[in-house]
């Protein structure tokens, strides 16, 4: 087909942008002459990142942070460059500023408490919906405060709110937070249907039903080994396991854990599916009627027996 005049002036002043003189090196100077489409997609990518991390504009009261992924997948807190996004975070919104103007909690001198508890949650779902997660250190360099502080704080909106705030450590298992799997266990414990909690903590059908799938494991693992062994047994960081087994006390207190002193006998009694906790299998019903994807506890209990038996073997 024929160039006209206006394409060949569009090609001519294409060649002086900055994509075009980046492929032109890549191909010429750093070896990429038998791969000029590998050459723009990388070339793409560097703008891609520039754009993000020096952007021209960056709106009033706005700061530029990197964060870690929120995908990020590792179990260590080292963390490397390819484990960075970059975000932007509103430094300050309208409704803190009137939390630092409110008569009753300048009185009792909690206003700025207030302020800081309120900024510190929001920087962390900001963070969060961008596809990052911030962690107590970040807080702390954001707002010139300690991290014990920032993290006090978090502690109170998430006791006050009910809500869990997606900070690194509660997003990656990281930590003594308290984890949003624990958070969705929790939730199924106190009879709230798999969809419902998916709904309410902003997680796939798929994930929550995971959860509670690793808290039945535990459950039925934690009867006959100690909970040292948990963790490996059940392919779970620690800490998960740790709050787990408090869960467990908290809402089958009857029922009993492995202890040394139980585990010379020998008799060793494994709970049978059917007798799962009337609560439970009314659960699972309530579940099933809302949510395809909900767990049928008692064939789940009985996969898990089955794997269980095996180990012991």
């Amino acid at each position: 087909m024929r160039k006209t005049g206006a394409d060949t002036y569009a090609d001519r002043m294409s060649k002086r942008s900055l994509h075009e003189l980046l492929v032109h090196k890549f191909i010429t100077e750093y070896g990429y002459s038998n791969g000029p489409v590998i050459a723009q997609a990388i070339v793409k990518d560097i703008l891609d990142i520039f754009k993000r991390c020096y952007p021209e504009n960056v709106p009033p009261k706005t700061v530029l942070w990197m964060a870690v992924r929120r995908e990020w997948k590792g179990r260590r807190k080292g963390i490397k460059l390819a484990a960075l996004v970059s975000i932007r975070l509103s430094v300050v919104t309208e409704d803190e500023l009137e939390l630092l103007a409110k008569p009753e909690l300048r009185k009792k001198l909690k206003a700025r408490r207030a302020f800081n508890r309120a900024r510190f949650a929001r920087w962390c779902f900001e963070a969060y919906d961008q596809g990052g997660v911030l962690t107590l250190l970040d807080l702390s360099m954001l707002s010139g405060m300690s991290e014990h502080y920032a993290g006090e704080l978090l502690r109170e909106y998430e006791a006050e709110t009910g809500k869990i705030v997606p900070t690194r450590g509660t997003v990656h298992d990281i930590g003594g937070s308290v984890t949003h799997k624990a958070e969705v266990v929790r939730r199924w414990l106190r009879k709230e249907s798999p969809a419902q909690i998916a709904r309410a903590t902003d997680h796939s059908q798929r994930a929550v039903d995971r959860y509670i799938s690793d808290f039945q494991k535990v459950r039925l693992l934690a009867q006959r080994f100690s909970e040292a062994d948990l963790p490996i047994l059940a392919g779970l960081p620690g800490n998960v396991v740790k709050q787990y087994l408090a869960l467990l006390r908290e809402y089958e207190p009857t029922l009993v854990l492995y202890s040394s002193d139980t585990s010379s006998s020998g008799d060793i009694s494994v709970p049978a599916p059917a007798e799962t906790s009337a609560r439970s299998a009314g659960r699972v019903k309530g579940d099933r009627r809302e949510s395809e994807a909900a767990l049928d506890t008692g064939e789940h209990l009985a996969t898990v027996e089955q794997v269980v038996e095996q180990m012991v073997c």
